[in-house]
């Protein structure tokens, strides 16, 4: 069920969403409970006859599992469009591998969320059933369950069928199963009652502790990681692999740099500090934060914003003035543009490189100048408008420093990881031909700031321009 928030939620977002399809649980529960008023009193008593009752217990617990599938189809089909035909996912623990290459909220929460939201299935049917005090009834009524909406999400399009989403899905009710087991094994005081609670427990157990290890092994390493590296083997069994380009057997040291970074904290201090410095009210700042950036805003006349990333400290500032009656872009001299950049903090490199886009519109251009302990790489683009001032700008310039020096492994044994489809592809269907014409070596930037080189090869796959991108690090 991946895909089914938005790509930056936040925990008050989370909660409106769960609201939303929880009161369209409830709705669902009162009509269908009229309908069934009207069939068990007027069908099947009056005019059939029938005269078998249901327990407080059935109707309370039924309800609630009637409203919690209610829910889940609302959140699974309500939530997005049919946008993802036919769509397949077999790697089976993808979806952890891409989480912990991007390391990012969101992919961490599609997947706990997932296992969340099988919780209550797994509590509620041994309540509604006995036969679901046995944990394989319980798992084979998961997997039927999450299976069903695997394939309805594969046959209509709104959502892709994941293998990693039934695994979840299973994993949660299995966790909803142990917690009401273990709840109702010390109500009953039963002989052995403290194993028993264990045994019930042991999947949330065994999951809290994969989830704190990824979690704690992450923080106490050096480096992060690359967010392009391969999720899961390509098959070239029948891919025909041309290569035009010369490959070195040498394995360099090359230095490794860090990018600035910033707390939330640390990025509101900066953005305020930027406001005064071009005279605007800092006072009454909006802030909606994320876990990689946080977007400010200043309301008023005009309103302002600047999108702040946490990790190089590049940002977008916005001036909605631009969009006023008799403002437009405009053409200007280069040098009276960087006096005004100055005026925002901003010196332009001697070694950078100006591109004129559109009307008004300039971007710098610095590649990997190195001086000294830092590196300077990225780009500044702004737009100059005809009241002499800009009101757009983006800047992508970060100074790294440099860290440490690393060894790193070849072309040659890069392109052998590229040949066994160790890279990353976004497209699902089988590759035909790959044509290698060069390869260099490029930086990427980590999850945790750092600079790491990798090595990227300048291909043809079926046709198509692509940069495959192979980690140089081991």
């Amino acid at each position: 069920m991946n895909g089914i928030m938005e790509e930056k939620m936040r925990i008050h977002e989370l909660l409106h969403f769960f609201k939303t399809y929880f009161l369209f649980g409830v709705m669902g529960l009162i009509l269908l409970a009229l309908l069934g008023a009207f069939g068990y009193y007027i069908l099947y008593k009056r005019i059939l006859k029938g005269n078998k009752k249901f327990s407080k217990k059935q109707v309370i617990f039924g309800g609630l599992f009637i409203a919690y599938v209610l829910m889940v189809f609302g959140v699974t089909f309500l939530s997005r469009g049919a946008h993802f035909q036919g769509s397949m996912n077999t790697h089976f623990l993808s979806s952890y591998r891409e989480a912990w290459n991007s390391f990012n909220l969101r992919s961490w929460q599609f997947i706990i969320l997932n296992i969340f939201m099988f919780v209550p299935f797994g509590f509620l049917l041994p309540l509604l059933q006995e036969r679901f005090h046995k944990i394989y009834n319980t798992l084979i009524a998961a997997l039927l369950f999450t299976i069903f909406i695997e394939l309805i999400q594969l046959k209509t399009g709104v959502g892709i069928f994941e293998l990693d989403d039934i695994f979840n899905n299973v994993l949660g009710a299995l966790i909803g199963h142990g917690i009401i087991m273990s709840l109702l094994s010390i109500i009953k005081s039963s002989k052995r009652k403290g194993l028993k609670v264990i045994g019930f427990l042991s999947p949330l157990i065994m999951t809290l502790v994969v989830f704190i290890s990824i979690f704690t092994y992450y923080e106490n390493k050096e480096l992060g990681n690359i967010p392009q590296a391969y999720i899961y083997k390509i098959s070239l069994k029948n891919t025909n692999v041309e290569l035009n380009a010369s490959l070195k057997d040498n394995k360099d040291l090359v230095q490794i740099y860090k990018a600035p970074v910033y707390t939330k904290e640390e990025s509101t201090l900066w953005v305020s500090a930027f406001f005064k410095s071009q005279g605007i009210d800092a006072s009454n700042i909006e802030i909606d934060a994320y876990s990689d950036n946080s977007l400010f805003w200043r309301r008023g006349e005009p309103t302002y914003s600047i999108r702040f990333d946490y990790v190089g400290g590049t940002y977008r500032f916005t001036d909605f003035s631009s969009f006023d009656e008799k403002i437009e872009p405009m053409n200007i001299e280069e040098n009276v543009l960087i006096d005004t950049l100055g005026d925002f903090g901003i010196k332009i490199p001697k070694e950078a490189e100006l591109i004129t886009q559109n009307k008004g519109s300039y971007q710098w251009e610095v590649d990997k100048l190195i001086e000294g302990d830092t590196l300077l790489d990225g780009a500044i683009t702004c737009t100059y408008f005809n009241d002499h001032t800009i009101k757009e700008l983006n800047n992508n310039l970060i100074t790294y420093t440099r860290v440490k020096e690393v060894s790193i492994i070849s072309e040659k044994e890069a392109f052998e990881a590229l040949v066994s489809g160790k890279f990353r592809y976004y497209d699902d269907k089988d590759i035909e031909n790959i044509t290698i014409r060069d390869i260099s070596l490029e930086y990427i930037l980590d999850t945790k700031g750092f600079y790491q080189p990798a090595y990227s090869f300048a291909s043809m796959i079926d046709g198509n321009d692509y940069s495959i991108i192979v980690p140089a690090i081991k």
